[in-house]
């Protein structure tokens, strides 16, 4: 399928939040907030300048953010998640596109690896893989297949390692 014919990327805004939370309710349900990796966003900021959002017809069809983390170790890097997009929307690309814009501002502005918690077919073509078992932990369970990670394009390729944590 094709993407919609008029959509706008933009970066993301506090007036966003309302919808974006909307949204994510719409998309992943009352047990989103039960996830390993909500801890890591629950009462924290995204770093708005490098996530974004798809607008359409002044709507709000997709959403995908980063998040400043912090391993136990010291090691700075973002975390990215959660990507939605609006139900009458979904298979066309966008998500992908969110994504996409979210690692290009990242890489720009950062120059930090990025962190996940999803699946490797869907993520692997922007250059993620599996983290070394057992060398990063969420504040939480999460399956170690699934914790997926990639550096900035250009920076030195080293794996974060420890217990994620927010960084202020």
């Amino acid at each position: 399928m094709k993407l919609p014919a008029k959509f706008d990327l933009l970066p993301d805004a506090a007036s966003y939040d309302a919808a974006v939370e909307a949204l994510y309710a719409l998309a992943f349900g009352p047990g989103r907030h039960a996830k390993a990796a909500a801890r890591l966003r629950e009462g924290h900021q995204s770093r708005r300048d490098v996530s974004f959002v798809a607008m359409s017809g002044g709507h709000l069809i997709g959403a995908c953010r980063l998040w400043p983390l912090v391993t136990d170790q010291g090691q700075e890097i973002l975390f990215l998640g959660p990507i939605a997009v609006a139900p009458d929307h979904q298979g066309q690309g966008l998500g992908g596109e969110l994504v996409e814009a979210c690692l290009t501002a990242s890489d720009r502005l950062t120059g930090l690896p990025v962190i996940l918690v999803g699946d490797l077919a869907f993520f692997e073509p922007f250059g993620f893989s599996q983290a070394p078992k057992g060398q990063v932990t969420l504040p939480g369970p999460a399956d170690p297949k699934r914790i997926l990670w990639r550096p900035a394009q250009g920076a030195d390729i080293i794996a974060p390692a420890g217990k994620l944590l927010k960084n202020a």
